[in-house]
């Protein structure tokens, strides 16, 4: 075979070495076919892999999440039903009736011990060794060691008895007309008990809370975040809410920002409840102003301890204003929205010391707040209501008078917007004990040194 090349030159190829190189591209070709073939068997079979073992992760993950789910569905009503079956054993029943409640509650808190085993494999709860331990009834023959509540503080079996708590979304929702009807069930004559907001979804956990706490204090309930804003809007006493997180409409923590950023209701202590373990949520929570966070289940005596502590920080910050000669407002208030309001409160009675015609009315309005809402805010942060506010502002800076310049009481009066200086007296005594020439005598008592 001849075969011309470009530049004319004539070149002779024999026809085994076509045959032959065209042999060796075809064994190219087909090796190199194989090896992209292998080459994506081999991806093929890496991906089926990766997809099987994505598919048994995803599996083992809803897997988790169901048994969470149900052990935590379970426990909610286990734990209202030991608390009510507790309060049952604490009453005065006869053997027959009274051994068969102590029958059930010991059932009833078998049962929340497997459960609670149930949620520690499921990573929900901690170790069943932390709240599992079975609790005897108080008159009953089961006896159990003390343990530690989530809290770290030791309980004893009969605490145990009376941990409560709820899932996100509990399977007894309530009505919205049952929870009115619950409402109306409040009692309505209860002097001038502090007033406890309970919010929750579940029309259980409501009632359970209520009846612990109605021995001593007024408590109102409502179903989620809306119905609590209402409650705010309508009670001009509610003193602290405690409120689960998870709710439908609003939840709580929008219900503690809406409390807290709200000058009507910024000084109500807010506790949060929530079932779902998440440090974010919790720092989300005291973010947005929350006094306190408990996670579920929880021991309602812990509950009881925790309102009992704000109580008395409340109680604590006002001793510190009617006693502290210059008290700054960030020591007497939880909110900077209530920090605030104590400064510019402050201020206005300061600028209008003197003004014999500076009333209540005049500090409502340059506060832009009502008499009712302006003597709850005081009252709440201080301890004394606008009046008494005014006068104690007033009989501050009196003291302040007395301790450092030389002015006589009518003066000392005049300056502090008293027509009358026996109005003064009256004032100062009421306010610290003594007349302010009482005061005087001891100031200088106190500064002449003794002489042998």
């Amino acid at each position: 075979m001849v075969i011309e090349l470009s530049n004319g030159t004539l070149f002779q190829v024999s026809v085994w070495a076509v045959l032959f190189a065209t042999l060796l591209v075809l064994v190219c070709a087909y090796v190199l076919c194989r090896l992209v073939a292998r080459r994506e068997r081999s991806k093929h079979s890496v991906e089926m892999a990766r997809v099987e073992h994505e598919h048994r992760q995803t599996l083992e993950v809803v897997k988790q999440q169901t048994l969470a789910r149900v052990s935590q569905d379970l426990r909610a009503p286990i734990m209202l039903l030991i608390g009510s079956l507790q309060q049952m054993a604490e009453e005065p029943l006869g053997d027959d009736v009274g051994g068969r409640v102590q029958m059930m509650l010991r059932s009833a808190q078998m049962l929340l011990h497997q459960v609670n085993i149930l949620s520690a494999g499921m990573g929900a709860v901690p170790a069943p060794s932390a709240l599992t331990s079975v609790a005897g009834v108080q008159r009953g023959t089961v006896a159990t060691p003390a343990r530690e509540t989530s809290s770290g503080t030791p309980t004893t079996s009969t605490e145990t008895a009376q941990l409560v708590g709820i899932d996100d979304h509990n399977a007894a929702m309530v009505s919205s007309k049952e929870m009115e009807a619950y409402q109306e069930e409040e009692e309505t004559n209860e002097g001038q008990r502090m007033t406890l907001l309970m919010v929750d979804d579940s029309a259980d956990m409501c009632r359970f809370v209520r009846d612990y706490f109605r021995k001593d204090y007024n408590v109102i309930t409502a179903s989620n975040g809306e119905q609590a804003l209402t409650c705010l809007e309508e009670n001009d006493g509610i003193g602290l809410v405690v409120s689960d997180v998870t709710m439908p409409k609003m939840d709580g923590l929008e219900l503690c920002r809406r409390v807290k950023t709200d000058l009507r209701w910024s000084h109500i202590p807010v506790i949060l409840l929530t079932g779902r373990r998440s440090e974010e949520i919790e720092v989300e929570g005291l973010k947005l102003g929350a006094d306190d966070y408990i996670t579920k289940p929880f021991n309602v005596e812990t509950l009881r301890l925790r309102v009992k502590k704000l109580i008395e920080k409340k109680e604590s910050r006002q001793r510190q204003f009617r006693e502290k000669m210059d008290v700054a407002p960030s020591e007497i208030t939880i909110t900077s929205v209530d920090e605030q309001f104590i400064q510019q409160a402050i201020k206005i009675c300061e600028e209008h010391i003197s003004d014999t015609e500076f009333s209540v009315e005049v500090l409502g309005h340059e506060l832009s707040l009502s008499r009712t809402y302006l003597y709850k805010k005081l009252i709440n942060i201080t301890g004394k209501g606008p009046a008494e506010f005014i006068r104690t502002i007033r009989m501050k800076r009196g003291k302040q008078y007395l301790e450092k310049t030389g002015m006589s009481m009518s003066d000392i009066a005049a300056a502090l917007g008293y027509s009358n200086p026996k109005r003064f007296t009256e004032n100062f005594k009421t306010e610290y004990g003594m007349s302010p020439s009482e005061y005087a005598r001891k100031i200088r008592s106190e500064k002449t040194p003794l002489t042998v």
